[in-house]
This record gives structure tokens, C-alpha cells and sequence, in this order.
């Protein structure tokens, strides 16, 4: 009191003085000392008063319902203060932090600032729009009007009762936590955001923060607090709040204000073994959740059936050892001992890194002290480029032509080395090339590129990388051409030193200098590349690795439209031998999870996260705490190879983009290099140079899909047809609800945190299930690459290095690689058959080069034995034969794009492309030997069946090299040589058959189908060896073997086909290529109809019993249908992107381009190369025949979540376009059956079917317009509409002699409901308009394909008549609106209002009198003919009415 009575005297001095100022007085000034403005005391005594002044409390009436209270605690809130003065404030106080400060707190590290405040719950959940918002408003409210309304109690009190700011205002409806924005009273709030485990027990989910929090929290002051309803639940009796928040002393703890805690301190990683405190708050006790906490509902929601696939979660081998500071891995870098006796170091190295000019190699070293595995860095120096310039033949100038114009001419002067030494040294000026040197070697080339010699002397260059790179096009007067300007650094290191992808290296004068480039545990360098050398044989095993396999969860911030990280698990497996054939699931793993709130964490969901015994379940603050664990977990396990699933394509541009904004700390630990500023983040799936020094086996790229066989490569679908699991997807709109703070039981979150724990082990299983590490490396050991680009695609590039090794060896000079740009050639074309020679067809209407021969199928149903006779490794095969290489093969005349060149001599010696893949089947052939030998284990039989496939996928694939246009090794004519040979020797080989008295139905580039016409096997496979003896016999290296006896073949027509297969002799199987029950954009559905057609027809059975069962079973189908008794899954069809959905032109007409879009639209991916599910639905009221395909198209999630009332299956779609036109197909061979009887079984109108026929091609026959009726002839026209002027009713315009339906009366016409009179000139109107809406229909001009399968739709039309545009399709296009149609709607218009019509149409019927009366009435006849004269108007336009003699006999003459 001492103090106030000072601070009160001292402002009355200062008052007078003032005043005295404002007499006239003079202003002197004063420096005055620091005053305290408030009374200090402890923790302790500030306690003791805030108890004396609840004790004082009591007095007050009514106290904690809905009067005065007073909660005792001093209000530091500024809630009454509006925008400007808060600015104002921050202002000040940044100005007062201009203070010198302490020296001894420079010398802490500074705090990083508090993160942002986090939207509430619901900026997480998909907007509502206005008309759902009603609909729930009007059930919510629905029973209030029928009971009695009463008026709540209003008291006069002193002042209202101030709410804390965890209480809400509002009745419960709401369950999500709101926004906070006020960074002071956030404090108090927080109190029970993120910690489930102290929440009192009047502050459980019962009574959840409002979302309108931020409105009221601007509200709470000293001066003004807000009203409440005196019956609301929504406060608390002071005394007992006040209590609880007492006996949780330290309440702001739990804040998202960081300022307590030292975030420098917290990411340091000098003290790796340290297990790092992500929490410096105390533990709140468990809560005492309400006897009611939620309503039945929501408990019934969260108390569902155990789903089952946490039966396969808890089945894994797990150890609950924290992983964070265990295992080897977290070894520090000074106490690494790697070096040998020698000096020396060996390393395996995995990937690498290009960096100012050096080249940085990471890979695993054994620590000898303490004998485990650790990552290494290498940096390698001293790299230099090798550049080859060739001299001109002859110097050439510039000079002026007779145009004016400068011309580049040929003098008659030979250059010396001297004049190309001077031109490059002036070329290298010109760039600041410090330090070169050069000598001359003798070099060959064997490539296209012309006026480049095939042996001659080329000066060798040799600059550092380290200086700018000359451009690929540099010459001058004296030289022609440099070579190698862009080769990069590992491509020269591994082809100079010889390394073959990945493998045991030696490293000589090693320097170990901790420079902490990387993060790996052992950092070394070497000065010279020579310095580095492969093992060799000897060289042991490869080490184990360290694999993680990542799950991330995200959800969609629909207020800011961008993806958050609120999930991410880690399996990790520590020293995995690649080849070891034990399964995942067997091996002991550690799993951490780091899972953030949206909000607040459901109660208890702490307790039981630390209580699980399957994982390290870590709860995080905010999506920066996670996302910084989550890069000390990666740091601290320091993984070899990260698995994923869409990882390239969604998850890590998330994570880095979050990461980003979130300024995480060290965010370069994704990958094994340090890096102190940000490089930019590419566009979608590009961004792995983030992950560099660790090996990315993401089960969606493009290299993992080449070698995992499935339909949509989803994880749901892989996991059920690789590991016979059934995998439950949750939808990711869903992802706030199992958030949802609200909740009573932690159940739904623990549920979401192991489903995602559990996806990263599937996603171990089944890369573990198909070998892709294994496979990758051996793949990448053979062609000499780096082993993430086979990993992730970069089957070409290993196509390229495997050559580049080899003529690199023979001293060959090899093309430049060119980046973004197509090779200087001809695009490739597909032929008539159908095959394409490598390249993109329908670019290019001329064939560049044709491809593999197919001859035209014998279409039927056979059921004699076909011996399917396939030629082994073809086109490698011919490349053998007869010697197809760059160095053997003229090309000299490469100029003409139909020329073929000729094959080399025999006596020319084998080129390097025949010697490769020579060597490549020797190999295979000794390793498929090994695999004979029954006493190998079954881990080296696995190794010996991977190192064969490896081997015979290299071989296959070199042929591949020469027709892809974008590869440096392009070679057209070498392509269509080859091919050009595969067509020749199957026509042979058919010419073989026949002349052995051998029927051939078909044929396909390397196979041919040969007719046995024998019903005994032992005969067939007797025919067969003695074809095969005769092929064989004709060729050195091409051999021809029995690939299958078909017993049953059903050959519809070329590349599509179906048989019953002999396996064994005993066992059969059906094999089906190229039909409609293999294609994904065809439904469940669809094909398991086809299936059982299929079963029928090649059951042997008789026909009439086969043709019975399949319309039976048609009729089945049609009618499960229609009932709803198919599942919903067996509707979605799929359909893979070929480019962005943004990209395409024809959007509106592609049923998965427009899912995608508005997949995207919602915050999903969707990208080229994703398949996208859909299903056509149908709209309330909608007629499926006026929208397109494209716009009844929806996402399976849109349909689940849509009431059955707002969408449903547009069953009738998939009776007609999905399953008739494959059966169709089918049953096309079959006689008793058609396609109209088909669709009558279907259930659908076979009318409609009659005219197109089965076959199709041909022209279409019909009667005379004359003999049609008008029931066929109107049958598709659309009905005249009027809207009646006085009950604003809309009806059809029937003809007259309907007369119960017609509005034609005696007295002219009138409407059916109100009785009101049409007026003549408002139906002529109305007519008018829809006759200009029809013709306008006709002039949109779409074009639809007549092909059921295709069923395109669009507006172009190609150069080639009515051609369907659509890539592989051989529809014709029709118009879907044609003029016929036109002309047949006008017609019916006409018949309307035509009397003697009515007249005819009406014999026979009771209702003739009354037709005549009024057809014959003068009335009505005025009324037809006024009619009549809109419909004559522009009948009178329409061509087809009228016939032009003149110009059809104009050539004729007497």
C-alpha cells in the first residue's frame, strides 16, 4: 500500500507541474528512476490472494448459473480493444525491445518466435453448402413448433457473468474447437487443447470449445462482459472451476506459446545419443469423463466393431525400443573407425550427388570398433571433363552472298593442330576458362550424325568442372564439332573407372575431414577420381541395409486450400540383407508415429498412445513440432532406403511445402546432405533431389509399375492381389472426424494412428512380396547406372549406360545426351497391322518404319488342339543373327525414310550390340543351370531367379534402344532392319506350316497359331517337334519352341482372343488376351459377366444348351441390377490419365479427365500416369439421354456420401454400354443368338438394336421412309411442350385423336388442369422457340463413335472422312444430332396439326365421331393452319425435303 500511496502522490506532483506549464510557466526536464507498477510477489502469495477472494465469493446470489460471479483471477486480457490500439501496442512494444540488452542473454541462443495459431476443427471439414445446412436446421428444429414455447427467465443482475475461455457459449452442436487467435488469452484457453489427460471434469466433451470462439474472446474485459442465458450448461460454479484450475497449477504450460522452451536447444544435434525432451509441461491426471459425455449417436459412432485388419496390425514382429538414439546409426562421426591396416577404405556405395564440380558418393563403411554398419560420404575432387574436338576438313568463312546476306563457305585450306588448339583457347577465353589442357587421340565413331569420320585424330580436351561448361554447339572456322561439353560428372566417373552400379569400392589416400557436408556418421575425401576403384570378383557380399518405410496421413485446409501433415509413421527394419527371402512381417521392427491435433486430442488419447505396445506413438503440439521429430527420427535412424507409397508424387512435395512454411528446422535430413538455404521445390513428382544420398522405392513410380503386376496400383488393390490382404481405406474428406476432439473415447483416433502404422508395412510386404530392391540392383549392376534411377523409372538410361560402358571401352566417341528435345528424326508411325515400330502413332499418316507382323485372324471357335509356336527373345534373336550394329550396318543412305538398310556379310566380325546381348543369354543360360542343382537353398535359388530375370529383361530391352527417339542412341534404320526381319521370317514360317499341310489362324510378330485338326494330345505335341525340328533347322540362333496347346480357341480378331489352355497335360486354364475383360476402363461387373460367357462358350457343351444359359443368365443379371443387388464396388470402372486433367482438350468429353479435375478441385491428386475410378450416376429427376457420359461421371466417394435420393446408378448406362457390348463380342462366333436377343434379355429395348447388326462395317440396309410408320418414324422425336399462361402448368402437346390427353377441344385449344384458353399466337411461339432450339442442336455438330467400346464424343472431325480420332480406335464417327433427325422433328411438329391425319389415325377407335367433329370444325382448322405455318417456315429451309434433278442429270445428254 506504501508503494501505491508514492505512485499516487508522485502523479498529483506531475499534475501540478503540468498545469503550471499550461499557465506559462516554464518546462524543465527530469530524468526520473524506474518505477515498479506493480506489487512482485511469488507464485505462492499470488495463490494465497486469489483463495481469499473466492472465500469472499459466496455472498453473491445464485452464484454460477447465470448471475454476477467473480472467478478471483486478475483479467489480463484486452478484449475490448479494438484494432488500431492493438497495433498500436505492438508497435510500442517492439520499440521498447530496441533496449540494450544483458550480455548475458546475448549469449543464449535466441528462441525461435511461437508458431501461428491453428485453425480450428473446422476449416478441416469440407464446406456445407447453404442447402444441407437448411435441411439439418429444419430436422433439428422440426418438433419446436408443435410443443409450447417458453420464455426465458430474465434476472436483473449487477453485471453478467464473464465466461473462461474454455467455456462456450453456445449449446454443444458444435463440437469443434474454434479458431485462436488472441495470443494472450490463447494461454488460458489452451488449457485443455492439447493435453487429453488433465481435462476437469466439468470441462469434458460435454462442453467443448465453441467455434465461435475468436467472437467472444475479442469481447472479455474488465469493462464488459457478455450476457448468458440463466438455463445454460455452459458455466460452471466458480468456486469448483477455480478449484480444479488450482490443483493443476501450471496451466500455461500446456500453450502453444513456445517461449518457455529453448527450440535451439531442441534441434541441436551435437549430443546424438541424447534422447531429445519434446515436452518440458507437467502431466495432467487422467480425466473424469462425464456419465454422459457425448450424445448416443456419436458413442455409437465411436464405438463400432473392431475392424479386422488390426488382427493382421498386432500379428508383426515389433520391438518397443524407442528408435530415436538406438542402433548403430547414432554413433557420432569423430568415434567412427572405417580404415583399413593399409590405409585404405571401403565403402559401398548406394547414390550420389553433383555439386560444384565434385562429385559426392554416399554408401555404407563398417565401424571395426564397434563392428556395425554406418552411412558414408566420399567427396570426390579433382573431376575434370573430357572433351573431344573435332578439326574441319576444310576452314571455312563468312562472306557476303549476291543477296547481302552472310553465308558460312568452304575454303580449300586443310586446319593444322595449331589452328584447332587456337580456336579453342579463344573459345575458352571467351568463357574464363583458367587452367585446360589438351593431346591428341585417335577415336572412332559408329552414329548418325553426319561429316563426322569414322576413325580420325580428335584433340582432347581436359578443364575442370569447377569452370563454366562450353555450349554443345560451340565451333569455329577449324572445328567442326566438341563432344562430351555436357556430359556430367558421375556418368564420366563411373565409365572411366569402370564401376557397374553398386558395389564394393577402394579408396586410396583417403582424407578423413568431418566438413559436415552430409549427415552422414563418417565424411571422406580423395583429391583424384584414381584415387577410387571397384573391388572386383572378390569382393564379399553386399552390407545390410536400414530401410524405413514412411506412411504420411494429410488433411485438407478448406479455408487456406492446401494439404497439412497431421500423420506419419515409420517402420523401420535395421541391417535387412537384400537377399534375404525372410518376410517383413517376421522381422523384428521398431515403428514411431508422430500424430498432431486438429484443435485438441480426444481424451485420454495420451495416455493410451503411450500405453500402446506396438509402436512409439508420439503426440505432437502442432504440425512443426511433428514435422521437426519426424526429421530428428530420420536423422537419428538414418535410413538407407525410404519405401513409400505415391510418395514421389503426393507426399513429398507436401512435406517439403510444409515443411517450408513451417520453417522447419534442418529440413535437408529428408535427404543426406546438409543444406543451409532452400532450392526451389519442382513441379509434382520431381522433386527427389531432396532425398539425395537415400534410395527411393516408391511403389507407385514408373519403375515400380513395370515390375509390379496390377490394375490400378493402388495400395488397396496391390495388397489384396500381392498379399491376399484386404486392406480398409479411409477417405481422407473423413480425416477431421477421427480428429475430432470432441469425442469421448480416443478409439477412432488410436484407430486412425495404426491404420496408417499399418500401411507402412504393407508397403514393406510388398515391395519385399515382388523383389524390387533385389531386382533394381541387379538391373543396375548390369547396365552400370545409379541405382535410384532404375528404382524410379530410367529403363532407357539404363538401355544407354550399358552401351556407353562398352563403347567407352572400345574408344568410341558417343552421342551427347540432349535434354528436353527430340532427336533431329522422323516420328515413329503405327503400321496397317496395327504394330507400332517404337515411336507415337497418329503424328505421322505415313508408316516411318512398320513394326512386328500380325496376320489377319481366321475368326471363329476352334476346337481342335492350336499349337501356339512362339520364336525365344525375337527381336534380340535377329539382332544376333544376322549382326545388327552400329559399327557392322551401312547407313550411309539413312536419308530416305522408307530405305532398308542392308545386313552386314557374314564375314564382317560381330558388332557391340550382338556381343552384348550374346554375353547377357550366355549368362542367363549358366544361371537358370545353377537353378537346376536341387541341393541350393532356397535363398540362393531366389537370388539365381532374380540375377536370370535381370538378365533376360537386359537383353529384351536392347532392341528397345534403337527405335526410342529420345534416347542418344536412336538409330531408325538399325530399327526398321530388325523389324523388317521379324516380318520376314514369320511369313516363312508360315509358308513353312502350309507346306507341311499345317493350317496357320494366326500369327503375332514372334508367334504363330497352328492348327493341329487332331483331338489327341500325344499327336499335337508329335506335330509340334516336328515343326520346331523344321524351323530350327533353317537358322543358326533363332530357335522356335512350343509355348501352349490350346484345346478350345475362341479368335474374335487381331490381338484379341480367348482359349482354354493345357496345362500339364491334365490341368486346363483360360487365357485371355487383348478382350474387353482385360481392359480396366471396363467395370467388376462387366467382366465377371463376361467371365461366365466366356466359361460357356468354351465348356465344349452343345450350343443350344450354351446359347440357353448365357440368356438366362443375362436375364438374371439385368434383373439383380436394377433391384440393387449388386454391390457398389463392382460399378467403378477405371481409366488411366495420359497427361494432366488440365492438359487435355477434350476435357468435357472425358469421364475420368472431369473425376479428376474435380478431384483436384477438392485439394486430391491427380496427375499422368494416376488411374482414376469413377462410376455413372444419375441425378434426382435426370433423363440419362440429355447429359453427357462425361457429366454423369462421379468418384466413388461421391456417390457413398450422396443421399440415394440426390444420386443413384445410372443402371440402365451399364446394362447398355457396359455389359451388352462385350457380350456382343463374345457371342458373335455363336450361332442361335444375336445382339437383339441379347439386349431383350438384358431387359433393355431391343428396337434399338435391330438396325446396327453384330458385325458392323457394312452399310446399313433399311425400308423405304414411304413404308415406315409414324409410330418408328417419331419414335425418337421429342414431344411439342406449352406452358399454360394461367396455372403456370407445363404439359405435352398430344395429337388430336388421343382425346384423353389432348388439349385440342371443340372450341379451339385449352388446358386439362385450369380450364384457361391457349391463345393461338402464345403457342405459336412456344412452337417456334423449340424449333430453333432443335436446329440449334443440329448445328452444335457433335459427333459421336459408333463403336460401344470407344463411345466418343466430341466436335472435331479428322481429315480422313469420319474416322474416330480416339488413338486405337476403328469406330466411325456419327452425328449424334444428325439432319434426318432434324428433318423427322419437324415432321412430327407438322403431323400434330394435321387433320386428315387425325382422321386416318383414328379409324377404328370409339373416339372417330368426336375426332372428325373436331377436325372438321372451322375453329380448329384456322387454328391448324396457323400452326402450319411455322412448321411450313422452315420445313421449307430443310434440304432433305427437296431433290436438285437438274444437278443429278446434268451430265446426261440426248
Amino acid at each position: 500500500m506504501a508503494e501505491r500511496s508514492r505512485r499516487a502522490k508522485g502523479n498529483a506532483d506531475k499534475f501540478a507541474a503540468y498545469k503550471r506549464v499550461r499557465e506559462g510557466g516554464r518546462r524543465g526536464w527530469k530524468v526520473d528512476e524506474d518505477v515498479a507498477l506493480y506489487d512482485e510477489v511469488t507464485e505462492d502469495q499470488y495463490k494465497s490472494i486469489v483463495r481469499g477472494r473466492l472465500q469472499e465469493d459466496d455472498f453473491v446470489v445464485d452464484d454460477g448459473v447465470s448471475g454476477y460471479m467473480d472467478n478471483g483471477m486478475d483479467d489480463w486480457g484486452h478484449g475490448d480493444v479494438d484494432e488500431e490500439e492493438e497495433a498500436e501496442r505492438s508497435r510500442s512494444t517492439r520499440k521498447s525491445k530496441k533496449k540494450p540488452r544483458d550480455p548475458a542473454a546475448k549469449s543464449k541462443s535466441k528462441a525461435p518466435p511461437p508458431p501461428a495459431a491453428q485453425p480450428s476443427i473446422g476449416a478441416y471439414r469440407p464446406a456445407v453448402s447453404a442447402e444441407q445446412e437448411d435441411d439439418f436446421m429444419a430436422n433439428l428444429l422440426g418438433g419446436i413448433e408443435s410443443g409450447p414455447s417458453l420464455a426465458p427467465k430474465i434476472t436483473k443482475k449487477r453485471k453478467p457473468s464473464p465466461f473462461s475461455d474454455y467455456d462456450d457459449v453456445k449449446p454443444a452442436l458444435d463440437s469443434s474447437p474454434g479458431p485462436y487467435r488472441d495470443r494472450k488469452s490463447s494461454k488460458n484457453f489452451n488449457y485443455d487443447s492439447y493435453s487429453s489427460d488433465g481435462i476437469p471434469d466439468d470441462l469434458g466433451v460435454s462442453n467443448p470449445p465453441s467455434s465461435d470462439y475468436e467472437d467472444y474472446s475479442t469481447m472479455l474485459s474488465p469493462k464488459k462482459k457478455p450476457r448468458v442465458d440463466k438455463n445454460s450448461t455452459a458455466v460452471t460454479p466458480a468456486i469448483k472451476r477455480m478449484g480444479d484450475l488450482v490443483m493443476h497449477s501450471g496451466s500455461e504450460d500446456v500453450s502453444m506459446d513456445f517461449e518457455d522452451v529453448d527450440m535451439e536447444e531442441f534441434m541441436k544435434i551435437d549430443d546424438i545419443d541424447e534422447k531429445p525432451n519434446f515436452s518440458v509441461k507437467k502431466e495432467l491426471p487422467a480425466p473424469k469423463l462425464d456419465s454422459n459425455p457425448v450424445p448416443k449417436a456419436d458413442t455409437a459412432k465411436e464405438e463400432a466393431g473392431v475392424p479386422s485388419w488390426l488382427s493382421v496390425y498386432d500379428s508383426l514382429a515389433v520391438t518397443t525400443e524407442d528408435i530415436l538414439g538406438s542402433g548403430s546409426s547414432s554413433k557420432s562421426k569423430s568415434s567412427v573407425d572405417a580404415l583399413n591396416e593399409d590405409g585404405t577404405l571401403h565403402m559401398f556405395w548406394l547414390d550420389y550427388l553433383e555439386h560444384n564440380g565434385k562429385l559426392y558418393l554416399v554408401g555404407k563403411v563398417k565401424d571395426k570398433s564397434s563392428g556395425t554398419w554406418v552411412s558414408a560420404c566420399l567427396a570426390i575432387g579433382g573431376m575434370q571433363r573430357n572433351l573431344f574436338v573435332l578439326p574441319r576438313q576444310l576452314r571455312v568463312v563468312e562472306q557476303e552472298n549476291e543477296a547481302g546476306e552472310t553465308e558460312i563457305v568452304d575454303t580449300d585450306i586443310v586446319p593444322g593442330k595449331q589452328d584447332v588448339y587456337d580456336d579453342f583457347d579463344r573459345i575458352r577465353r571467351k568463357l574464363d576458362i583458367k587452367a585446360w589442357k589438351a593431346r591428341w587421340v585417335k577415336r572412332k565413331y559408329a552414329f548418325d550424325m553426319k561429316d563426322i569420320p569414322k576413325e580420325a585424330e580428335w584433340m582432347k580436351v581436359l578443364y575442370s568442372y569447377e569452370e563454366s561448361q562450353i555450349p554443345i554447339d560451340a565451333c569455329s572456322p577449324n572445328i567442326l564439332r566438341v563432344f562430351g561439353t555436357n556430359t556430367s560428372i558421375f556418368e564420366l566417373f563411373v565409365l572411366k573407372r569402370k564401376i557397374m552400379g553398386p558395389c564394393w569400392l577402394v579408396i586410396k589416400d583417403v582424407n578423413i575431414d568431418m566438413s559436415g557436408i552430409s549427415w552422414c556418421k563418417l565424411e571422406a575425401s580423395v583429391s583424384s577420381p584414381k584415387d577410387v576403384s571397384p573391388m572386383g570378383d572378390n569382393a564379399p557380399e553386399a552390407p545390410p541395409l536400414t530401410i524405413m518405410s514412411l506412411a504420411v496421413r494429410t488433411v485438407l485446409n478448406h479455408q487456406e486450400n492446401r494439404r497439412e501433415i497431421v500423420c506419419v509413421s515409420g517402420r523401420i527394419w535395421r541391417d535387412v540383407q537384400l537377399d534375404d527371402p525372410t518376410p517383413p512381417e517376421q522381422l523384428k521392427c521398431t515403428v514411431h508415429t508422430l500424430v498432431r491435433p486438429l484443435g485438441r486430442f480426444p481424451p485420454n488419447f495420451e495416455a493410451q498412445a503411450r500405453a500402446n505396445g506396438r509402436s512409439v506413438i508420439s503426440p505432437m503440439q502442432n504440425e512443426r513440432m511433428l514435422l521437426n521429430n519426424l526429421l530428428i527420427t530420420i536423422y537419428k535412424t538414418d535410413p538407407d532406403v525410404l519405401i513409400g507409397h505415391d510418395f514421389l508424387g503426393v507426399s513429398l512435395d507436401v512435406l517439403l511445402n510444409r515443411m517450408k512454411d513451417n520453417k522447419a528446422e534442418h529440413w535437408s535430413r529428408l535427404g543426406r546432405f546438409r543444406r543451409s538455404k532452400w532450392i526451389p521445390i519442382g513441379r509434382q513428382g520431381t522433386n527427389i533431389r531432396f532425398l539425395a544420398g537415400r534410395l527411393l522405392c516408391d511403389l507407385a513410380s514408373d519403375g515400380a509399375r513395370s515390375m509390379i503386376s496390377s490394375t490400378t496400383w493402388s495400395l488397396t488393390e496391390m495388397c489384396k492381389s500381392h498379399l491376399k490382404s484386404d486392406r480398409q481405406d479411409i477417405d481422407a474428406d473423413d480425416t477431421a472426424t477421427y480428429f475430432d476432439g470432441s469425442l469421448s473415447s480416443p478409439n477412432m483416433l488410436m484407430t486412425f494412428v495404426r491404420h496408417c502404422e499399418l500401411d507402412a508395412h504393407y508397403q514393406m510386404a510388398i515391395a519385399s512380396k515382388v523383389q524390387i530392391l533385389p531386382l533394381t540392383k541387379q538391373l543396375t549392376n548390369l547396365a552400370g547406372n545409379a541405382w535410384n534411377k532404375t528404382l524410379n523409372g530410367g529403363r532407357a538410361e539404363r538401355n544407354e549406360y550399358i552401351l556407353l560402358h562398352e563403347f567407352h571401352r572400345l574408344k568410341y566417341i558417343c552421342p551427347d545426351k540432349t535434354f528436353g528435345k527430340k532427336t533431329p528424326k522422323p516420328e515413329l508411325d503405327v503400321d496397317e497391322d496395327g504394330e507400332g515400330g517404337g515411336g507415337k502413332g497418329g503424328k505421322s499418316k505415313r508408316d516411318k518404319y512398320k513394326g512386328g507382323l500380325v496376320f489377319d485372324p481366321k475368326r471363329g471357335l476352334w476346337d481342335k488342339y492350336i499349337l501356339v509356336m512362339d520364336f525365344n527373345s525375337l527381336y534380340p534373336s535377329i539382332i544376333q543373327e544376322y549382326n545388327i550394329d552400329f559399327t557392322t550396318v551401312d547407313r550411309s543412305d539413312n536419308d530416305a525414310d522408307d530405305k532398308i538398310p542392308e545386313p552386314p556379310d557374314s564375314h564382317v566380325p560381330q558388332g557391340v550390340l550382338p556381343r552384348l546381348i550374346a554375353t547377357l543369354v550366355q549368362r542367363r543360360r549358366q544361371v537358370k543351370s545353377l537353378m537346376k542343382d536341387r541341393s541350393v537353398t532356397h535363398a540362393k535359388l531366389l537370388q539365381y531367379d532374380i540375377k536370370q530375370q535381370a538378365l533376360k529383361l537386359t537383353a529384351n530391352s536392347m532392341y528397345g534402344c534403337l527405335g526410342f527417339e529420345y534416347s542418344r542412341f536412336y538409330a531408325r534404320p538399325l530399327a526398321a532392319l530388325t523389324t523388317f526381319k521379324g516380318r520376314e521370317i514369320l511369313t516363312h514360317t508360315r509358308e513353312l506350316a502350309e507346306s507341311l499341310e499345317l493350317d496357320v489362324v494366326y500369327g503375332d510378330t514372334d508367334s504363330v497359331f497352328v492348327n493341329s485338326n487332331v483331338t489327341e494330345l500325344s499327336e499335337a505335341l508329335k506335330i509340334s517337334a516336328e515343326f520346331k525340328r523344321a524351323v530350327n533347322n533353317r537358322y543358326k540362333l533363332l530357335e522356335i519352341d512350343l509355348d501352349g496347346i490350346f484345346a478350345r480357341l475362341l479368335l474374335l480378331q487381331k490381338k484379341k482372343y480367348a482359349a482354354l489352355k493345357v496345362e500339364d497335360g491334365t490341368r486346363t486354364s483360360i487365357e485371355v488376351k487383348g478382350l474387353d475383360m482385360k481392359r480396366r476402363e471396363y467395370c467388376a461387373l462387366s467382366k465377371n459377366v463376361s467371365q461366365y460367357v466366356l466359361d460357356q462358350i468354351l465348356s465344349g457343351e452343345a450350343t443350344e444348351f450354351v446359347v440357353q444359359n448365357i440368356h438366362e443368365y443375362l436375364t438374371t443379371i439385368g434383373w439383380n441390377v436394377r433391384s440393387g443387388k449388386v454391390n457398389v464396388e463392382d460399378f467403378i470402372i477405371h481409366k488411366r490419365l495420359g497427361k494432366n486433367p488440365e492438359d487435355y482438350p477434350d476435357a468435357k468429353s472425358q469421364p475420368h479427365v472431369q473425376v479428376a479435375l474435380r478431384m483436384k478441385a477438392k485439394g486430391g491428386s491427380a496427375r499422368a500416369g494416376d488411374v482414376i475410378p469413377y462410376v455413372f450416376c444419375i441425378s434426382k429427376d435426370e433423363e440419362p439421354s440429355k447429359s453427357a457420359q462425361a457429366d454423369r461421371a462421379r468418384h466413388p466417394d461421391e456417390l457413398k456420401k450422396a443421399a440415394p435420393t440426390e444420386l443413384s446408378i445410372d443402371y440402365e448406362h451399364y446394362l447398355a454400354n457396359q455389359i451388352l457390348p462385350p457380350i456382343e463380342r463374345l457371342c458373335d462366333p455363336i450361332e442361335g443368338t444375336d445382339r437383339t436377343r441379347l439386349a431383350e434379355c438384358l431387359g433393355l429395348d431391343p428396337s434399338r438394336y435391330r438396325t446396327s447388326g453384330g458385325g458392323g462395317g457394312g452399310s446399313e440396309f433399311t425400308t423405304l421412309d414411304s413404308q415406315i410408320s409414324d409410330s418408328v418414324r417419331f419414335k425418337d422425336c421429342q414431344p411439342f411442350f406449352i406452358r399454360c399462361g394461367g396455372c403456370k402448368g407445363e404439359g405435352e402437346f398430344r395429337p388430336i385423336w388421343e382425346r384423353e390427353s389432348s388439349v385440342l377441344q371443340y372450341s379451339g385449344p385449352a388446358c386439362l388442369a385450369c380450364g384457361s384458353r391457349y391463345t393461338t399466337a402464345s403457342l405459336q411461339v412456344q412452337l417456334e422457340v423449340q424449333i430453333r432450339g432443335h436446329i440449334a442442336r443440329y448445328y452444335l455438330g457433335w459427333l459421336i463413335c459408333d463403336d460401344s467400346t470407344c463411345a466418343n464424343r466430341t466436335r472435331s472431325m479428322g481429315v480422313y472422312g469420319r474416322r474416330c480420332l480416339r488413338p486405337g480406335c476403328r469406330g466411325t464417327m456419327r452425328f449424334e444430332y444428325s439432319d434426318a433427325d432434324l428433318y423427322n422433328q419437324l415432321r412430327y411438329f407438322r403431323s400434330l396439326f394435321d387433320g386428315d391425319k387425325a382422321k386416318k389415325a383414328a379409324l377404328g377407335s370409339t373416339k372417330l365421331s368426336e375426332v372428325y367433329e373436331i377436325a372438321g370444325n372451322s375453329t380448329c382448322q384456322q387454328f391448324f393452319a396457323d400452326m402450319n405455318t411455322i412448321v411450313d417456315k422452315y420445313l421449307e429451309q430443310c434440304g432433305r425435303r427437296w431433290v436438285d434433278l437438274g444437278a443429278l442429270f446434268s451430265g446426261m445428254k440426248l
